[in-house]
């Protein structure tokens, strides 16, 4: 039975998936497929990793329903400030729309690509948007200036990096880690 985490603006979100950091676009689409067919339902991928062709292939081929995927992926600072960085990231998914859109770090000018990603979401093409790899006082710069606050915050979480004041501070704020 999956375990969900319902985020500051009602979107429930499984709390377990598949990630394609380091997966080729032929590894990326196989493991996605897999892991569909095996009952996972969210899948993690990101510009950077050159795999979101691919991970939209295996969403299709999956023969799964677009609605019970949960597809995140992440915006890199390089795209944050074009202003078709959405649409052409929809468009190499082939999706419609994209369940969590993640800043993939604090580098450039990252309050216009989330700027972008509240756009995004105002438009429906997002249903979440939030950050990736922000540390405490990034976040509260975010905090500060956004309309639509983040509803994640992905970050290396672990046994031997709990971060529990980051932690805290983002569970004070309604950002699911």
């Amino acid at each position: 039975m999956m375990e969900y985490r319902t985020l500051n603006n009602g979107i429930k979100m499984p709390a377990l998936g598949i990630g394609t950091f380091l997966l080729t676009p032929d590894e990326a689409e196989h493991s996605v497929v897999s892991a569909l067919s095996d009952g996972y339902r969210l899948i993690d991928t990101a510009n950077a990793y050159v795999n979101e062709k691919a991970v939209g292939r295996a969403m299709k081929k999956s023969g799964v329903e677009r609605k019970e995927i949960f597809l995140e992926t992440k915006l890199w600072p390089s795209f944050y400030e074009q202003p078709d960085a959405v649409e052409e990231t929809l468009r190499r998914l082939n999706t419609e729309y994209i369940d969590l859109l993640l800043l993939h770090q604090p580098a450039g000018n990252y309050v216009a690509g989330y700027r972008q990603m509240e756009s995004a979401y105002k438009a429906g093409k997002v249903r979440a948007i939030g950050l990736s790899n922000f540390k405490e006082a990034q976040i509260r710069e975010i905090l500060e200036l956004c309309e639509i606050r983040p509803s994640v915050l992905q970050a290396e979480v672990h046994p031997y990096s709990q971060e529990k004041e980051l932690k805290r501070f983002a569970e004070a704020e309604g950002i699911v880690i």
